[in-house]
């Protein structure tokens, strides 16, 4: 059975923020969502790490659960798919709720095993450009904290999580906002770029991204 996803298209005039953009036209951005129920019945590595990511932040219109994230990430571990491998990693990094305690020797060992297996399936010719492009954003998180034996470099993450982004990575999307933009972390500073990638997030139904952008606004009145 073939994965299947969709695009929800986003017109978006970006005339006034993007000063830079030697087109100065609109943008066409195409927002990549995944039906759960059909990713239930794909027994693989790949199936596997969307659905624990989902369950994990609140991706794909679902509710947080730790317990499911932990066991589809488990699953994907057991078949040797390496962006479960990084998702347990990651989860002893920063902990996972109450069921996985932060452990960074662990997670160096994981996320170190991970990475060039990582490296490999992005420049495998078989997979799926939408899966490349999720390995890829992983690699971002590498240098964005630091992990495992990677240096942390914010201007390298930024180039790979923009790139994501520009490809419809809703994650990636939500990170520009919230993190690069915002915080002018491998990039200058522009808050109104920041309030234009989260408010796509948010139009797209990230929890996450709903949250930081009412909190924003917020503290503006």
């Amino acid at each position: 059975m073939t994965l299947n996803f969709t695009r929800n298209i986003v017109k978006t005039n970006v005339i006034n923020v993007i000063k830079n953009r030697e087109d100065r036209e609109k943008m066409y951005m195409e927002i990549i969502k995944f039906d759960l129920n059909e990713l239930k019945n794909l027994n693989t590595g790949f199936a596997y790490y969307l659905l624990g990511r989902s369950y994990d932040l609140e991706e794909n219109n679902v509710e947080q659960d730790y317990k499911k994230a932990l066991f589809y990430y488990q699953k994907g571990f057991d078949l040797g798919y390496p962006l479960c491998t990084y998702s347990l990693g990651i989860s002893y990094e920063l902990g996972l709720g109450e069921l996985l305690k932060i452990d960074k020797h662990k997670a160096k060992e994981l996320l170190n095993h991970a990475y060039p297996k990582i490296i490999d399936l992005i420049n495998n010719p078989k997979i799926s450009e939408v899966e490349r492009l999720y390995a890829t954003f992983v690699t971002g998180a590498y240098y964005y904290f630091g992990l495992g034996n990677i240096e942390k470099d914010y201007n390298k993450a930024f180039e790979i999580i923009k790139e994501c982004a520009d490809k419809g990575h809703i994650a990636a999307i939500y990170d520009l906002g919230a993190n690069f933009y915002y915080n002018g972390n491998g990039t200058d500073i522009n808050y109104d770029l920041a309030d234009y990638y989260l408010s796509i997030a948010k139009e797209h139904g990230l929890k996450r991204a709903i949250d930081l952008y009412d909190s924003r606004n917020k503290i503006k009145k």
